[in-house]
C-alpha cells in the first residue's frame, strides 16, 4: 500500500533515506547533511529513529527540531510499510545496488542512490537495480568509474565531507603525556587492515617504547571482524564476551602488542575526536579498501595530523603531493568471502610502512609540514562544499525533468 506523505512539489524539501548516528560513517553523513541542508536553506525530512546521534553544538539547534517534528514519521513507516513523498529521496546503497528500490522504506517523485561498495565488479541483476535510480551519487573515482566501465551513465561522484568547524588544525595537547601517540580508526576487519596496523606497531614498538597506539576499532558485526582469520600477519581474531563486546585487547595481547602500549578507545561519538587528534602524533591507514575517501583518515588530515595511507581504490583521491605518507607498495589481495570481487584492492607492505613510521618520527619537522599541507587540503572537502555539489546535482536533474 502507498500513502502519501507531502511535503512539498519543490526539491527544497529532501528525504534523507538512513538513520542519522555520530558513531558510524553513514550516520555521521546523514548528521552532516541534515545540518547542511538546514544551513543552506533547504527543509530536510527524517523519517528513520536516529541511533546514538550526539551532534556537535554548532549543529544541535538544527538538528533536534527537525527530529522532534517529524518523529511521527518512522511510526507511520511501521504501520504502512511505505511512504511516498512528492520530492527527492536519497537512498542508502551498499555492494551490487542493495537493497533495491522496491525493497526501500520510502520513495520519492526523485529517487537518488548514494552509493559506497566495496567489490570491484556489479552483477547484471545489480545493474538492473541501479537503472532504477534517477541519479547515482558515488563516494570515490574508484567507484565511479567501476559503475561506468559497466554501463552506467547517470553516474556523478561528490566524496563525502568534513566537518570543518571542529576538525581543523589546533595546537599540541599532551593528553597521553611525552608519548608519541600512533592513531588508528575504522570498522575492525580485514579490508579495513588493522592487522598491518598490529603488525607494524609490534615491531615500532620495540625499537620506540615510548610509541603508544591509541585506536577506535568497534564493530557491531561479529561475521565481517571474522573476515581478519585471512591475515598472514595476526592470529585469529577478537572473541565476544557474554555482553557481545568485542575482546580487542585481549585479541593484542594475544598477538604480541605489550601490556600498556596501546589504549581501546572504544566506540566514541565523532564530535569527541578533536580533542583526541590534537595529541596525535601520527595515523596509519594502511587499508586495503575504502568504497569512499575513508571519513576517519580526511578528519585526521583536517586536523594536521601526519597521516601513512594506503594508496588504493578510494584513498587514491585524497593522496596529493606532500599531503600524507603514501604506501605505493600495493600487492593483489586474493578474493574471499564476502568480496569475490577486488580488482584494485591493495595490501601494503610492512617493510614500507615501518619505513614511513620511523621516517616519521625522525624528522618530525618535515612531518609537521605535511599536516599542514593535508589540513589545508581538506578544506576543500567541507561538507559544506561538498553538499552544495549534491544540491547542485539534485537542482541540475529537476531542470531536466
Amino acid at each position: 500500500m502507498i500513502n502519501f506523505v507531502k511535503t512539498s512539489e519543490n526539491p527544497n524539501h529532501i528525504v534523507v533515506g538512513w538513520r542519522l548516528s555520530s558513531v558510524s560513517g553513514w550516520g555521521i553523513y546523514g548528521q552532516n547533511l541534515t545540518y547542511q541542508l538546514k544551513k543552506k536553506g533547504r527543509v530536510p525530512t527524517i523519517f528513520l529513529r536516529p541511533h546514538l546521534l550526539d551532534p556537535s553544538e554548532h549543529q544541535i539547534k538544527s538538528i533536534q527540531p527537525i527530529i522532534k517534528k517529524q518523529i511521527h514519521l518512522e511510526p507511520l513507516h511501521q504501520k504502512i510499510g511505505l511512504l511516498k513523498f512528492e520530492c527527492p529521496v536519497l537512498h542508502a546503497l551498499r555492494n551490487d545496488f542493495l537493497p533495491s528500490l522496491a525493497e526501500q522504506p520510502a520513495l520519492g517523485d526523485v529517487n537518488i542512490a548514494v552509493i559506497f561498495f566495496e567489490t570491484s565488479q556489479i552483477s547484471n541483476e545489480g545493474l538492473k537495480r541501479a537503472s532504477e535510480y534517477d541519479l547515482i551519487v558515488t563516494g570515490s573515482k574508484w567507484n565511479e568509474k567501476i559503475l561506468r566501465k559497466s554501463g552506467l551513465n547517470n553516474v556523478i561522484n561528490i566524496q563525502q565531507g568534513v566537518d570543518t568547524e571542529i576538525f581543523y588544525k589546533r595546537p599540541k595537547n599532551n593528553i597521553f603525556g611525552n608519548k608519541f601517540v600512533i592513531f588508528s580508526g575504522g570498522k575492525l576487519e580485514y579490508r579495513k587492515g588493522q592487522d598491518l596496523v598490529v603488525s607494524a606497531f609490534k615491531i615500532f614498538h620495540q625499537k620506540y617504547p615510548n610509541s603508544l597506539l591509541i585506536f577506535s576499532w568497534e564493530n557491531q558485526w561479529n561475521k565481517i571482524v571474522q573476515t581478519l582469520e585471512h591475515s598472514h600477519h595476526t592470529n585469529a581474531y577478537p572473541k565476544l564476551d557474554h555482553n557481545n563486546d568485542l575482546l580487542i585487547d585481549n585479541w593484542l595481547l594475544e598477538n604480541g602488542l605489550p601490556d600498556g602500549s596501546f589504549i581501546n578507545l572504544g566506540q566514541i561519538a565523532n564530535k569527541r575526536f578533536p580533542d583526541l587528534y590534537s595529541s596525535v602524533d601520527m595515523a596509519l591507514f594502511p587499508n586495503r579498501c575504502e568504497p569512499g575517501t575513508n571519513l576517519v583518515a580526511m578528519e585526521a588530515m583536517a586536523m594536521g595530523i601526519p597521516c601513512i595511507i594506503s594508496a588504493n581504490t578510494g584513498h587514491l583521491d585524497i593522496i596529493c603531493n606532500e599531503t600524507c605518507y603514501a604506501l605505493l607498495n600495493q600487492k593483489d589481495v586474493k578474493s574471499f568471502h564476502p568480496y569475490n570481487y577486488v580488482d584494485g584492492w591493495g595490501e601494503a607492505s610492512i617493510d614500507e610502512i615501518l619505513d614511513h613510521m620511523e621516517k616519521l618520527y625522525l624528522d618530525q619537522e618535515a612531518a609537521q609540514t605535511i599536516g599542514e599541507n593535508a589540513s589545508n587540503a581538506m578544506k576543500k572537502y567541507s561538507w559544506d562544499n561538498q553538499i552544495e555539489k549534491l544540491l547542485d546535482a539534485v537542482d541540475d536533474l529537476y531542470r531536466k525533468n
